[in-house]
C-alpha cells in the first residue's frame, strides 16, 4: 500500500514545493511535513514511512529527493501577476484566433474550452453562500431597466414617444447589427441598469438628444452574472486528481475574464467573435437556463449592462413577420429627454 502511495504522489511534489534555499533557516519543510501537506495527513508515523521510502540515497544535494532536504511551498508557479495573466489567458487567445480565422462554426476546441470554463464557474460558490453558484444572478419581478437611442430630430423623438415598444425595443433580425454579445442577424436586447449608464453606451456627442425608455420584468430574470467572476469561492482541488493544472488554470482565467469580455474594442466583423461564441455558449447552456448575461460597463465607471435573450422557439423564426420576444414590458410613463452638455475622457497615459 504505501509503494502504491509514494508512486502517486512523488511525481507530483516538486510542482507544489521547491529546495529550501536556506534564506530563512529553520522555517524550512522536512520531506516527511512536505507529504503530510500533500495528502492531509496528521499522522507522524504515516507520513515518516512514505517519506523514507521517498528518499534517494544516491543522489547528491542538488537533487529534490536527496537524504535530509529541506523544501518551501510555492503558492503560485508565475513570478509575477502579468506572466500569470499572459499564461491563462494564452487559450482564450488561441481559442479566439481560431474562431476568427479558422474554425469558426461546430468548432470543437471551442466547445470544449467553454465547457471546462463554466463548469468552474457553476460550481463556484460566493463568501456569502458558498454552495449556491454566484453567478447566477436573479433579478426580481418588476425591475427596471432602461435602453438609450439618439435621436436626430425633434421628428424623431415624437416617433419615439408615439411608438415606444417598436422603436426603443430590440431591432428586426434584418436591422440586428453585430454587437459585444450577438453577430449581426440576431436580435438580443442590450439595457442598462439606470438610465446614465445606457446614455453611455452609446456614446452620445455633445449637444446630442437622446431618448431613453424604461423597460419592466414581468418575471423574475435569471442572468449569467460576470461581475461575480472575481469574488468567487472554489471547493479545494487534489493535487492528484486527473486534470488538476487545466482546472487550477481554469479557475485563474476566471479572474480574468470579466476584462476579457468587458474590454472595449472597435467593433468590426471579428473583434467580437469571441465573446459572441461564449454568450450563444451560455445562451443555450443545457445545465442551467439563463435568460441573459450581465456585464460592467466600460462606458461608465459603476455602471452594468444587460443581454437579454430572445425567447422565441425555433419554429417562430420561419415567420417573415417575426420579432424578437422577451420577458419586458416598456414602461407607460413618457420617453425620458436628455441633452448632452458635456463628455469626459479618462486616460492611462501615453502609450510606450
Amino acid at each position: 500500500m504505501s509503494k502504491d502511495i509514494v508512486r502517486c504522489i512523488k511525481p507530483f511534489l516538486s510542482d507544489h514545493f521547491i529546495i529550501d534555499d536556506g534564506l530563512f533557516s529553520g522555517y524550512g519543510l522536512t520531506l516527511s511535513q512536505v507529504v503530510g501537506l500533500a495528502i492531509r495527513c496528521e499522522s507522524e508515523v504515516v507520513c515518516d514511512a512514505l517519506a523514507e521510502k521517498m528518499a534517494d540515497p544516491d543522489v547528491d544535494e542538488k537533487h529534490f529527493y536527496f537524504y535530509g532536504q529541506e523544501y518551501c511551498q510555492t503558492f503560485s508557479r508565475f513570478e509575477s501577476e502579468e506572466q500569470e495573466r499572459s499564461w491563462v489567458e494564452g487559450e482564450w487567445s488561441r481559442i479566439a484566433t481560431e474562431l476568427m480565422h479558422g474554425r469558426r462554426f461546430f468548432n470543437p476546441n471551442a466547445s470544449r474550452f467553454f465547457e471546462t470554463v463554466m463548469a468552474e464557474t457553476m460550481h463556484a460558490g460566493s463568501d456569502v453562500n458558498a454552495d449556491k453558484s454566484a453567478v447566477v444572478n436573479v433579478i426580481p419581478e418588476n425591475s427596471c431597466f432602461y435602453r438609450a437611442r439618439i435621436a436626430s430630430t425633434h421628428a424623431q423623438i415624437q416617433e419615439f414617444q408615439k411608438n415606444p415598444v417598436k422603436e426603443m425595443g430590440a431591432p428586426p433580425k434584418d436591422r440586428a447589427a453585430n454587437n459585444r454579445m450577438s453577430p449581426a442577424g440576431v436580435p438580443l436586447l442590450y439595457v442598462a441598469a439606470d438610465a446614465l449608464t445606457g446614455i453611455a453606451e452609446i456614446r452620445p456627442s455633445i449637444g446630442d438628444k437622446v431618448v431613453v425608455g424604461t423597460f419592466i420584468s414581468r418575471r423574475p430574470l435569471e442572468f449569467f452574472d460576470f461581475t461575480a467572476l472575481t469574488a468567487l469561492q472554489h471547493k479545494e482541488l487534489s493535487w492528484f486528481e486527473p486534470g488538476y493544472r487545466e482546472r487550477t488554470d481554469r479557475r485563474l482565467l476566471l479572474e480574468y475574464l470579466h476584462d476579457l469580455i468587458a474590454r472595449p474594442v472597435r467593433a468590426n466583423d471579428t473583434d467580437y467573435v469571441m465573446t459572441q461564441a461564449l454568450a450563444e455558449y451560455i445562451r443555450y447552456y443545457r445545465k442551467q437556463k439563463f435568460d441573459g448575461i450581465s456585464f460592467r460597463s466600460v462606458q461608465r465607471q459603476g455602471g452594468v449592462n444587460y443581454v437579454i435573450f430572445d425567447k422565441s422557439t425555433p419554429e417562430a423564426l420561419q415567420a417573415s413577420d417575426w420579432v424578437p420576444q422577451f420577458d419586458l414590458d416598456v414602461s407607460t410613463e413618457p420617453l425620458s429627454v436628455f441633452e448632452i452638455e458635456g463628455v469626459q475622457y479618462v486616460t492611462n497615459g501615453p502609450s510606450k
